[in-house]
């Protein structure tokens, strides 16, 4: 008897029992409380997944890189550039240049922009580039007529009424030491418009040749060339960067890794994956606190039971081992059956909105019809004209997912643990004199 093989046999016929007599309805209840939380959790996991690892692939590959090497002078390193793409591990290397500028509308509309000066072959040396912002090679067309040619955001020229081949106005202005505060103005075409799907960037952001920039630029002071590398492992930036600053003799900040650089927005986007884990996570402290509740009963229920179990010599560990294996039972049925279900409809989450929209919109539609106030315009969960996104995001990642199921699992465990507790309190002799 003091074998552990009987304990879960006794577990399952207590169960089975409980089932039969109709007493499993608040087991039912948990297990399904539970499968809601880890499906609800799957999908939103999913969604911001998608959401913050689309923003982050933007940034890294458009404006951050993996690893952004500043302070190097004004010209470009031919020799820095040649020897930073034969590090192993590099991916691609690409030099640029950045100022603010101002970009004027022949109707009056400014708007400033990030500018972006590039090599004519960027695309060349940074494959990743041009697919990133949906253009393709070359990123920079043949200039026609005199005026420099910009490749600007779709959402900018949209703003500023500008389309390919319009002309603007572009205002740089810097500053020098000798000359203090300079501006120059000079007329830009709209070479071409890209869409990255970020809407920073798309608002904000345009690109020109570097060999441009004194066309663009004249007398205003250059801004200092940067060295953009991108990686093969984007996590391995931190030791990259120590190497670098190892063997090229960096100075303290001009090796930045991509999350030392965007460390604010990248720690919002872990505090809002946290909270909203935390927020849906409650589910489980209430399907836990339910779980106790029915397991304090089943214990109180099968008094008798326990104290027959523990006069032929099994000890309260093995006792209590019995309800949380029924705690485990149910905490990963739930949590199996919320997977399956999370999954199918994390897949399927742009799906699940396009029934959604229908069944809206076909409800308003009959209310038209039979003259109650129904809206005309159709509804659409994600409308264009307040979310910057053509179809929901989802990425599930495994880890998170594994995360998910077992914390779902182990609260049923701790919640029968703990209600089993009264187990090891119980005098045998007293529940069966009193019987």
């Amino acid at each position: 008897m003091i074998g552990s093989s009987w304990v879960a046999f006794v577990s399952g016929r207590w169960y089975s029992a409980r089932r039969e007599s109709g007493g499993s309805a608040s087991s039912i209840l948990a297990s399904a409380g539970i499968a809601i939380g880890v499906a609800a959790l799957i999908v939103v996991l999913a969604v911001m997944n998608g959401f913050q690892m689309g923003f982050i692939d933007s940034i890294l590959e458009i404006a951050s890189f993996h690893v952004r090497i500043e302070g190097q002078g004004s010209s470009l390193d031919a020799a820095l550039l040649d020897r930073l793409a034969a590090e192993p591990g590099v991916r691609s290397v690409l030099p640029y240049a950045e100022t603010r500028c101002l970009l004027a509308s022949r109707d009056g509309r400014a708007l400033p922009l990030a500018l972006r000066l590039l090599p004519e072959d960027a695309e060349r040396r940074d494959p990743a580039l041009a697919p990133a912002l949906a253009l393709e090679p070359p990123l920079f067309a043949a200039a026609e007529g005199r005026a420099p040619s910009l490749v600007l955001g779709v959402e900018a020229a949209r703003y500023l009424g500008l389309a390919a081949g319009a002309e603007a106005e572009l205002l740089v202005v810097g500053a020098s030491a000798e000359e203090g505060l300079e501006t120059r103005s000079l007329e830009v075409r709209i070479g071409r418009t890209f869409r990255s799907g970020y809407y920073d960037f798309d608002a904000g952001m345009a690109f020109a040749p570097l060999a441009l920039a004194p066309e663009i630029l004249g007398p205003v002071a250059a801004p200092p060339i940067a060295y953009g590398v991108k990686l093969e492992n984007r996590y391995a930036d931190g030791e990259f960067a120590s190497r670098l600053a190892a063997d090229y003799g960096l100075g303290p900040g001009q090796a930045q890794s991509w999350r030392d650089y965007n460390r604010a927005f990248f720690g919002a986007l872990r505090t809002e994956k946290t909270v909203m884990m935390l927020l849906i996570g409650l589910i489980f402290l209430v399907v836990g606190v339910n779980i106790f509740h029915s397991m304090r009963r089943a214990v109180a229920e099968k008094m008798e039971d326990i104290a027959v179990l523990r006069a032929l010599g099994a000890s309260p560990e093995a006792l209590r081992r019995a309800f949380i294996l029924d705690g485990l039972a149910i905490g990963a049925g739930g949590a199996f059956v919320g997977l399956l279900l999370g999954l199918l409809v994390a897949v399927n989450v742009n799906e699940v909105f396009a029934i959604a929209e229908a069944i809206v919109n076909g409800l308003a539609s009959l209310a038209a019809r039979l003259g109650g106030p129904g809206a005309a315009s159709s509804f659409r969960v994600f409308s264009p004209q307040y979310f910057y996104l053509m179809e929901v995001p989802v990425r599930v990642l495994f880890p998170e997912t594994l995360f998910v199921v077992a914390v779902a699992t182990a609260s049923a465990a701790a919640a029968a643990a703990a209600a089993s507790t009264r187990v090891s309190r119980l005098l045998p002799a007293e529940v069966l004199r009193n019987e």
